[in-house]
């Protein structure tokens, strides 16, 4: 019988969690009796971290002779599920990885630990200042540090604009788009210039992705993101800055300025196209520019800031938290100081050092490669982009049990989000204003239907929870302030 990829996958993972094989291995000394093992939970990715973890752990034990580490790995679309059964066959390790809202996941089953009482000033400043803050981390749940990152940092939430320096200089641009005018008028005149065989523009991927990437530059993040304007906790889908995002790309859809069939592509099919020399210029993750590299490693690329409304920049991109969680201790460890030890390693200026040398991805301690990265130009400009485009912004989610609960349901609504209506208003032609001035009806009254429903059931949760008065979107946040 042949076996199925998937059920092959499934079936190590359980075999894994009830048995606690190692498959990676440890060192010869690990089955020392003398020694403290300590077990690691992860996953064999990017490729080449099988190899890579074990090297690192062989030399974190040379230097702590007192403790082994034995390193389990499971397939990375089962490793919630495969820890999740560990724990409940009562064989938990002792660290985990837990990416995002993995970590809240097993948070909320009891099984992971704070970190707090083994955390020092020193650890503390390895990371960038502010960086840490309990409001704003992304580590922290009730003021609690509950993970550490490890590939985290503001490039994770960034947005830049790539642009084929040789295209628009055939057409007599000598750089990017600094306004949503220019932009308009160069991706015309470059998609006419090319005359079918490349084009000037295309919004990244379907649904139209790149209407929200500029809007951000034109209202707060809170509004194309969940429809709220944080400062007054109202629906603003109907402000200007997103209608006109919307209408932009309906008139370049309508004149037939934007690649053709972008609105079927995937997340990867706009780099591919960019690389190939058919298209100009798109908004996008900055993770696309070492993809272009790999597939076209001689393309003039020039990689700058996204463009901003002729009126002016409304709003800078949003650095909602510090870091996503990754490395959780289990609350049911018997080894919790030795555990620590692992994950200070884990979270020490060698290990990112060698992670960033072996795999050439940022990681949350910029200073342990900020100096090489300036070198590289693509990560150079990346870097920059991050400097002059984003800002620090209250996120709900972190700050009180309500403004969680209130961000929780508007995710469970995506249909109550700009991005489906901004879609059809595109491809239909039809002008997005009246859509927007409807959905803010229905926000409003979601919002008020969820703060009741919250406050039958004894919890916290009001569009006071998504108010920050005071807050301004082209200034940096401070909590409390």
């Amino acid at each position: 019988m042949k076996i199925r990829p998937a059920l092959t996958a499934f079936a190590c993972a359980v075999a894994l969690a009830l048995s606690g094989c190692n498959l990676v291995g440890g060192s010869s000394e690990s089955a020392d009796a003398a020694k403290v093992t300590v077990t690691v939970a992860l996953v064999p990715d990017p490729p080449g971290a099988s190899q890579f973890y074990r090297q690192q752990f062989d030399e974190f034990e040379k230097a702590n002779p007192g403790i082994a580490v034995k390193v389990l790995e499971n397939p990375s679309d089962q490793q919630l599920n495969a820890v999740e059964l560990m724990f409940q066959q009562k064989n938990a390790p002792d660290i985990f990885r837990a990416q995002d809202d993995g970590m809240d996941r097993m948070a909320a089953r009891g099984w992971v630990a704070p970190l707090d009482e083994f955390v020092t000033p020193e650890f503390l400043k390895r990371f960038p200042a502010g960086s840490m803050d309990p409001a704003t981390s992304g580590l922290h749940r009730e003021g609690k540090l509950m993970s550490l990152p490890l590939v985290w940092g503001p490039w994770s939430t960034l947005r830049v604009f790539l642009y084929n320096e040789d295209l628009l200089k055939t057409s007599g641009y000598d750089g990017p788009p600094k306004t949503w005018t220019e932009l308009e008028q160069m991706a015309t005149k470059i998609t006419a210039d090319g005359k079918g065989k490349y084009f000037g523009y295309a919004p990244t991927a379907a649904k139209a992705v790149g209407v929200e990437m500029l809007a951000d530059t034109a209202v707060p993040y809170s509004v194309p993101a969940t429809g709220i304007d944080y400062r007054t906790g109202k629906p603003a889908t109907s402000s200007p800055g997103l209608v006109e995002a919307v209408e932009l790309h309906r008139r370049m859809q309508a004149a037939k300025v934007m690649m053709p069939g972008w609105e079927s592509w995937d997340g990867s099919r706009a780099f591919k196209e960019f690389a190939a020399g058919r298209l100009a210029m798109y908004p996008t993750p900055p993770w696309h520019v070492a993809e272009v590299r790999k597939l076209a490693p001689e393309i003039k690329m020039g990689v700058t800031g996204l463009p901003v409304p002729a009126a002016g920049r409304g709003a800078y991109l949003p650095l909602t938290k510090s870091f996503s969680p990754l490395w959780s201790m289990s609350a049911e460890s018997k080894h919790k100081a030795e555990s620590w030890k692992v994950m200070d390693f884990l979270a020490s200026q060698p290990f990112h050092k060698a992670y960033y040398e072996k795999f050439g991805t940022l990681t949350a301690l910029d200073s342990a490669w900020k100096a090489e990265a300036e070198q590289k130009p693509d990560q150079a400009a990346i870097l920059k982009v991050a400097e002059d485009t984003m800002r620090r912004a209250p996120n709900p989610a972190l700050t009180t049990p309500g403004g969680r609960a209130m961000t929780d349901a508007l995710a469970a609504k995506p249909d109550l989000k700009h991005t489906d209506a901004a879609f059809s208003s595109i491809i239909k032609n039809q002008p997005f204003a009246p859509v927007a001035a409807r959905l803010d009806k229905d926000l409003q009254a979601y919002l008020d239907q969820t703060s009741t429903a919250l406050k039958g059931k004894g919890k916290e949760g009001s569009a006071k929870d998504l108010t920050f008065t005071g807050w301004n979107p082209l200034q940096d946040y401070t909590p409390g302030g």
